[in-house]
């Protein structure tokens, strides 16, 4: 076993959490209060594959490699890494986007249904509705759930935009959108595409919400054992090490090359979570040079690397097996599998 003996250093910034503005777009009336943007009953909402440009925006602004997909089949597949003692798997969906004050950013994700006293019940027959698709201004792949309840006046109109929810609200078929204080990690991709979730079960198809008048296609990740809630209206930044071995080459010479393997600060969850988040998918890389001898198998957990404060930041590392280390500018949405066989 490695002795560790700890060098105390600045803290990092931590995850500084700021109430966003309302997302709910309720900004005056749908004019003359008689054509809407509201769809009829058993209208056939097209596929956003139906309009190529926007298509083209998905494939451009997804945060996966097209031709990856292509030679996979069109199947999100995983990659291996670290945490908490373990190996785990994860999905990369690339860049995750951040406020100026580095915290992430955050969509809604409008949920139709019905309510009773303080109850809500979200619809099996009318999907959600999203605002934005990825290379959207201030699109992001997480999403603060918002309970949409209908009236006693909905027939089945479908709201399929922005536009027709303002509408609805407006003519009193949908009450009141109100934030439950739930985050999902969805990001929007090209319709037809698959995700890999292990343990001999075929690979998982994306669901469906509408966006922009159109069917759109999405994962739902991490929600096996129920959403996360917020952490004062935000979503927690962790962090994931790429590691720089200490052990030199027969010349003496280190390899400038990561382990393929990033140990990431967040682990699995093994219960719900109640009113604090036990997870998030958000990530900022930090590259890490292990001390002389010390190879990147000999790490497996984030402990082995850092001591945290209770908010999460580094507060010192271990000299045994840490020479130094850099914080990358860059954060991704990479997303621990919970549970093999499932998103």
């Amino acid at each position: 076993m490695i002795t560790k003996c700890l060098i105390v250093v600045t803290s990092l910034a931590a995850c500084t959490l700021h109430p966003l503005v309302s997302d709910i777009p309720l900004d005056g009336p749908p004019g003359d209060g008689a054509a809407t943007s509201l769809l009829p009953p058993g209208t056939v909402v097209p596929s956003i594959s139906t309009n190529a440009a926007l298509l083209a925006q998905i494939r451009i602004n997804e945060g996966l490699t097209y031709a990856t997909l292509m030679t996979n089949g069109g199947i999100v597949t995983r990659t291996a890494g670290k945490s908490a003692g373990a190996t785990v798997e994860y999905w990369n969906f690339g860049s995750a986007a951040l406020e100026t004050n580095g915290i992430a950013v955050l969509a809604p994700l409008y949920v139709f249904g019905t309510e009773n006293g303080s109850a809500f019940t979200p619809s099996t027959q009318h999907p959600p509705l999203i605002d934005t698709i990825c290379g959207d201004t201030r699109y992001s792949a997480f999403r603060r759930v918002i309970d949409v309840p209908f009236t006693s006046t909905y027939t089945g109109q479908l709201i399929t935009s922005l536009d027709a929810l303002n509408d609805a609200v407006n003519l009193g078929i949908v009450g009141t959108p109100t934030p439950d204080g739930t985050w999902v990690n969805m990001p929007v991709v090209l319709p037809g595409l698959l995700l890999e979730v292990g343990s001999g079960v075929p690979p998982v198809a994306t669901q469906q919400v509408y966006g922009e008048g159109y069917v759109v296609d999405v994962f739902q990740l991490g929600t096996s054992l129920g959403r996360q809630p917020l952490k004062s209206g935000q979503v927690p930044v962790g962090q994931a090490s790429s590691l720089l071995s200490g052990v030199a080459s027969g010349s003496g010479v280190l390899s400038t090359t990561p382990d393929p393997a990033l140990v990431f600060q967040y682990a699995i969850p093994t219960v719900a979570p109640t009113t604090t988040p036990n997870y998030s998918p958000i990530a900022t890389t930090v590259t890490v040079q292990l001390a002389s001898g010390v190879a990147p198998s000999a790490i497996d957990s984030d402990g082995d690397l850092f001591v945290r404060s209770s908010t999460g930041a580094v507060t010192g590392y271990y000299v045994a097996n840490v020479a130094g280390y850099t914080v990358t500018t860059t954060t991704s949405n990479m997303q621990l599998q919970f549970t093999e066989g499932l998103p």
